[in-house]
């Protein structure tokens, strides 16, 4: 996949400012992107007559089936009104899958779908990936990570691709029931990680069948748990929160598309609780421990040699000392902290922050400002030739970092997770009460025990009780 990634860009890249569509379809779309994908192109008919226009590109593919290409001129991106004039070429052939290029942005339609009732410009409805070759994960595009289910192998061989056309429809379905998009990317996310995986397991549709049912009908825990394992292979977020939310996302599909007639029965069973009981509070099977002064030291002096050292340094600091999360490191903006960041508003929690964690605040602020990066949020990447927000991966990265740090395998259970947990037992043997480890971390007084046995609380607890602050110390009173 990378290599045709590599091969569009450069192609693109090669024919300058020469990017009329005429270009576009013979350099880009038919020498590099149908030969490199497995389309037959001595079927290719280019500027073929259809009832309603001309299409740029029809190639046939297997059955009666065939894709339909739509060329744009290259020296503008796509307007979304552009698929209202491939609709009238795809459905006045009878086809359902075309792909709308300009040579560096790539759509996969599939007129398949049904666009929610509600949709402003009901023809996004059918866009089942909206790819830019030079923009690898900007929002609004899908990563470059699935492009090859734009061959024709997965999209007309073994339908792999329609597994993400299904997404689609459930998209579809899901803003019907008012679900935004900031809601929708994190669906999104979890879907396209689960049948990327599935996909190279279990065919789309079995040989017997006409539309595929089986793949669904099947989707057994043996399957989810296999997902799980592979994601923790490839040093995925896997923490218990994240396991709930897969199995929600997917399970809720699976639920949509019987509601709708799509598939007979759901095999996995609708209790979440009973389902990922062996995944319950996956991170605390390392066991917490109390981190030690020392390394903290270590870990700071580390980060010192970082190219980023500042602002990785910002985030480890937040994490040992707050126990912050991915998420809440991600969402952290500038005008959550006060004047000179001597405190930090969060969740209705004002908390006074260390010494140490404001001067390296002032430190990344003042380096934001020479770089000028404008946005809000705090923790920013450069990536071709801009600045975004940080996303978990780039967290993730800083983390397994610190197993570089000493051949001790301690550093490679080092997670933000993690961390956290250690924290509120470090914080309880230093000697901070449960009122502050709750207000520092945030964590809810139902979950305290799972960090602080009754055991180590009775032992740190004086034997001693002082009546006076009860019933304004008539307890206290001589009879």
């Amino acid at each position: 996949m990378e290599e045709i990634i590599k091969q569009l860009r450069k192609e693109f890249n090669r024919i300058g400012d020469n990017r009329q569509e005429s270009n576009i379809r013979l350099h880009i779309i038919e020498n590099t992107f149908m030969n490199y994908y497995g389309y037959d192109l001595s079927k290719c008919i280019e500027e073929k007559s259809v009832p309603k226009g001309m299409c740029d590109v029809f190639i046939p593919t297997i059955r009666n089936e065939a894709l339909i290409i739509e060329v744009k001129n290259g020296k503008k991106p796509i307007d979304v009104n552009a698929i209202v004039q491939v609709q009238r070429y795809v459905t006045s052939e009878g086809q359902r899958f075309a792909i709308l290029s300009n040579g560096y942005e790539y759509l996969l339609l599939d007129f398949n779908i049904k666009p929610a009732n509600n949709r402003k410009n009901k023809f996004g409805g059918y866009v089942v990936f909206w790819f830019d070759i030079f923009k690898a994960r900007q929002k609004g595009f899908t990563e470059l990570r699935y492009f090859k289910y734009l061959s024709f192998e997965n999209l007309y061989r073994n339908e792999s691709t329609q597994f993400f056309c299904d997404v689609a429809q459930y998209r579809e379905w899901k803003y019907e029931q008012n679900l935004k998009d900031d809601s929708w990317n994190d669906y999104r996310c979890s879907l396209y990680q689960f049948f990327d995986f599935y996909a190279k397991k279990v065919p789309y549709k079995a040989s017997y069948e006409i539309v595929g049912k089986k793949a669904y009908e099947s989707l057994g825990m043996n399957v989810f748990n296999d997902f799980i394992k592979e994601c923790k292979r490839n040093k995925g977020n896997s923490s218990s929160k994240t396991i709930k939310n897969n199995f929600s996302h997917i399970y809720g599909m699976l639920d949509e598309m019987k509601k709708h007639g799509k598939i007979g029965y759901i095999s996995l069973s609708d209790s979440r609780k009973e389902n990922l009981m062996e995944y319950e509070e996956t991170e605390l099977r390392k066991t917490p421990v109390v981190i030690s002064t020392k390394d903290i030291q270590m870990i700071l002096r580390h980060m010192t040699n970082k190219r980023k050292s500042i602002r990785d340094t910002v985030v480890v600091l937040l994490t040992i000392s707050l126990g912050l999360e991915r998420s809440q490191l991600l969402k952290l903006r500038w005008d959550d902290f006060d004047k000179g960041y001597k405190n930090i508003l969060i969740k209705r929690r004002r908390i006074e922050l260390p010494p140490i964690l404001q001067t390296y605040l002032l430190k990344l602020h003042e380096e934001n400002t020479r770089l000028k990066i404008k946005s809000p949020y705090i923790f920013q990447v450069y990536y071709q030739k801009e600045f975004r927000p940080m996303r978990e991966w780039n967290i993730n990265d800083i983390f397994d970092d610190l197993a570089q740090i000493t051949h001790d395998s301690k550093w490679k259970d080092y997670s933000p997770q993690f961390v956290r947990n250690c924290l509120i037992r470090t914080l309880f043997f230093a000697g901070y009460s449960l009122e502050d480890i709750m207000y520092i971390t945030g964590i809810n007084i139902k979950n305290i025990s799972k960090y602080i046995s009754m055991d180590e609380l009775l032992q740190r607890r004086s034997n001693k009780i002082n009546w006076k602050p009860l019933f304004d110390g008539l307890l206290c009173e001589s009879k």
